[in-house]
């Protein structure tokens, strides 16, 4: 993938910036837990792998979110490749109870990103998120797979370039559930509205094992299913302390 306009660009920053785990949601952290996810991912163009062409764009991004208590869940985002670096500090308070089926928050947070050489932009943030999880299921409907339990997620976000005002629309919906003690399959679909560019809608499947007690992989493709014709591929590392 090459980005040779400013509306690419934007969407290359999205990449970095929203390669958060798909653990990210509603749920708020224990009091002093701390979580960090350090993630690589590459992207290009079907006719150039078809060419024989290998110069894929390469981003990498740092997410981590730490518990502060009271509902209270504080984290940062932040991402760079060859174009742009772009990162969000944020506070997200869940408004449910623990123990409720049902998980409701809404977020806040600042940011700033950098197109090229070009000037520092700040960015406002504002978020919603819901989620449940649900028990093992021997394959019935509606997911004929054998597991042990899993969640799903969605996620919205409002993100207000202050300098262009400009406004971005994002929202990912994230399937998970648990194959063994140590294996899980994930599969989000995520769609974002950039300013002067049609609506890019992406589909990404990944598999995460645990090496450690404390430590996964993830492994995973993203593939666009509209706006785009960008295939790619992300490894991530999670480990919580």
């Amino acid at each position: 993938m090459r980005c040779s306009s400013v509306t690419v660009w934007g969407l290359c920053a999205a990449a970095t910036l929203w390669g958060a785990p798909a653990m990210a949601g509603p749920w708020a952290r224990e009091a002093g837990d701390l979580f960090i996810s350090l993630q690589i991912s590459v992207e290009e163009e079907p006719a150039h792998l078809m060419e024989g062409l290998w110069e894929p764009e390469t981003y990498t991004s740092l997410y981590a979110e730490y518990g502060f208590g009271r509902s209270f869940t504080i984290g940062a985002d932040l991402g760079g490749g060859e174009v742009s670096q772009m990162g969000v500090a944020f506070l997200r308070y869940t408004l449910t109870p623990p123990d409720a089926t049902w998980q409701w928050a809404v977020d806040a947070g600042l940011g700033a990103r950098r197109i090229d050489d070009g000037p520092v932009h700040g960015l406002v943030r504002f978020g919603a998120s819901v989620g449940r999880g649900f028990g093992e299921s021997d394959g019935a409907w509606p997911i004929p797979i054998r597991h042990e339990g899993g969640w799903v997620a969605l996620d919205t976000a409002l993100i207000y370039d202050v300098e262009l005002e400009d406004v971005i629309w994002q929202a990912e919906g994230t399937l998970g559930f648990s194959l063994s003690d140590r294996a899980t399959a994930i599969v989000s679909l995520k769609a974002e509205e950039w300013p002067g560019a049609d609506m890019i809608v992406t589909v990404s499947p990944s598999f995460a094992f645990d090496i450690l007690p404390d430590t996964t992989v993830r492994l995973g493709a993203r593939g666009a299913l509209e706006g785009s014709t960008n295939v790619g591929l992300f490894l991530s590392l999670w480990h919580t302390f």
